[in-house]
């Protein structure tokens, strides 16, 4: 029998790491596409979910279950108004940009329960080391924008800001440094379509 979602909050609220790791394979795929198709925006979505993962991990009593121990009806609303609140801010028309056009058939060589299986087969902080070590041989602006993109979960335009660079320069050099990540990790780690997600999250969690 399937851990309910209160099970698993309940988990998460006590420091349980592969609690909010299920929890997180459980909603990953539906989630990040409910977001995805409503801003066509592949960096907004990741921040929103990105944003919604923290709120999870610093004030788990505030995600709500329903009579099913569910919470995915809770994480969807909560997601609709985050949507509604990108729109009022930044009064941007979405940009036209298929659904599937991130997700190329390389990238679904390995499915998310054999990826969280890679994970739990090595410590977060081991698996950390090894790419801090990959990070640390990058060029400067590549160690610098993984830093602020990455470990620091700061948006492409923050960084942008920071570095005075522009925003497509940010997209070019962290696609540099995590190709170079994939390429010096395990051959497992290499097609995953989580690679950005699961590095923020190991971060987040280093901090728990």
């Amino acid at each position: 029998m399937n851990v309910t979602d209160y099970t698993l909050l309940k988990k998460i609220k006590s420091g349980d790491r592969p609690a909010f790791m299920l929890l997180y394979d459980r909603y990953w795929d539906s989630l990040y596409r409910f977001v995805f198709v409503r801003t066509k925006d592949k960096e907004t979505s990741e921040e929103l979910l990105q944003n919604l993962w923290m709120k999870i991990l610093e004030n788990t009593d505030t995600i709500q279950t329903d009579e099913s121990e569910s919470a995915k009806g809770y994480l969807l609303r909560h997601l609709h108004y985050r949507i509604l609140d990108y729109y009022n801010s930044y009064k941007k028309a979405p940009p036209t940009l298929s659904i599937d056009e991130f997700e190329t058939p390389e990238e679904l060589n390995i499915s998310d329960t054999e990826y969280f299986e890679i994970i739990e087969e090595n410590e977060i902080s081991t698996l950390l080391s090894m790419i801090d070590e990959v990070v640390s041989q990058l060029p400067a602006t590549e160690q610098q924008v993984y830093d602020m993109r990455i470990r620091q979960n700061m948006s492409v335009n923050e960084t942008a800001e920071a570095l005075g660079i522009s925003n497509k320069t940010v997209s070019n050099k962290l696609s540099k440094a995590l190709n170079e990540v994939r390429e010096q990790l395990n051959p497992e780690y290499q097609s995953s379509k989580k690679l950005v997600s699961i590095l923020m999250l190991m971060e987040i969690l280093t901090r728990y």
